[in-house]
């Protein structure tokens, strides 16, 4: 007899799933002898459809549509069940070597997981909503691909080593090869690297060897950022007098404009001083002192002009 807390009606579609379970099988291990890829998955996936919702005793044309949400849940959760075992069958060398490459870049295996799901067909189909769904398979695909990087157990080292050696030398290359034009960009570079390493960091699926690696390039990776971030860079000392003169008279401009905030009531003497200085440095002779260096004409309030023609 059954329990109480079980309806005849469940305990007879049970055995109905049972007894289909057995076919269902046997019409799986046919569409793997002639079929493969994203065909082979959508076939699969089709088929398991039908036996979750037969099992269930629904008509084997009723659409996920037409369902409840109840009856929608229930489906979903048979198929998923019995697909999960034939994951790993989907799962191709090419896609090993995919992950491989993604952890020699320091991603994580969830990224790369995501990022199948995202460009490779047969991938994507089983994170289908009427199949596994995109959060389920992701699980299910770092718990059979977290091992494709050195220091773990099942590291295949003899098959995938010179794959992760070269992905990781190409990387290493990319990283040193990045033009940075500027500090604003250097230090918008590190920021990006320092958010990707947190979120890498996050993962709770690194071994120890790849949590120190990755601790250890947070911690290099902020101080670059400290070093760029807390002193700015002073104005070069090596100036042409070409550049030292356009300098001056973008100073002197600036601080001649209207709407700028006066320093210390002193800007009108200010840029008169620099005036003088950028006009000095125009000058085509200069008088020179007994150490060698130009002398500078000194404030007279006659205006550059009368400066050049004393020097």
């Amino acid at each position: 007899m059954e329990k109480p807390k079980t309806s005849l009606r469940a305990a007879l579609l049970g055995n109905s799933a049972n007894e289909g379970q057995a076919e269902l099988e046997t019409d799986i291990r046919k569409l793997y002898e002639t079929l493969s890829g994203y065909e082979l998955a959508d076939a699969v996936v089709t088929r398991v459809q039908r036996f979750a919702i037969e099992s269930l005793g629904m008509n084997s044309d009723t659409d996920f549509g037409q369902m409840s949400r109840e009856d929608t849940f229930a489906v979903q959760e048979i198929i998923r069940k019995e697909l999960e075992p034939y994951i790993s069958s989907f799962i191709s060398d090419e896609h090993r070597e995919f992950v491989v490459r993604a952890h020699a870049r320091g991603g994580s295996t969830s990224e790369a997981a995501m990022e199948l799901m995202c460009t490779d067909t047969t991938i994507n189909r089983l994170a289908q909503d009427d199949a596994i769904g995109i959060e389920g398979l992701r699980k299910e695909l770092v718990v059979r691909l977290s091992y494709l990087k050195p220091g773990t157990v099942r590291w295949p080292e003899k098959k995938y080593g010179a794959v992760w050696r070269e992905a990781r030398e190409e990387f290493k290359q990319a990283i040193s090869d990045i033009p940075l034009t500027s500090k604003v960009e250097h230090i918008a570079l590190l920021s990006k690297q320092v958010e990707r390493i947190n979120r890498n960091l996050e993962n709770q699926h690194h071994d120890l060897e790849g949590f120190q690696f990755l601790a250890n390039m947070l911690t290099e990776t902020l101080k670059s950022l400290r070093e760029l971030t807390v002193v700015e860079e002073p104005v070069p000392t090596s100036m042409s007098a070409p550049q030292l003169v356009a300098f001056l008279q973008r100073v002197t401009l600036a601080l001649g404009a209207s709407g700028k905030i006066a320093i210390g009531g002193e800007t009108a003497e200010l840029v008169g001083v620099l005036e003088q200085l950028t006009l000095a440095l125009k000058a085509p002779v200069q008088k020179t002192g007994g150490n060698g260096a130009n002398a500078l004409p000194a404030p007279n309030g006659n205006g550059g002009e009368n400066s050049d023609e004393a020097n």
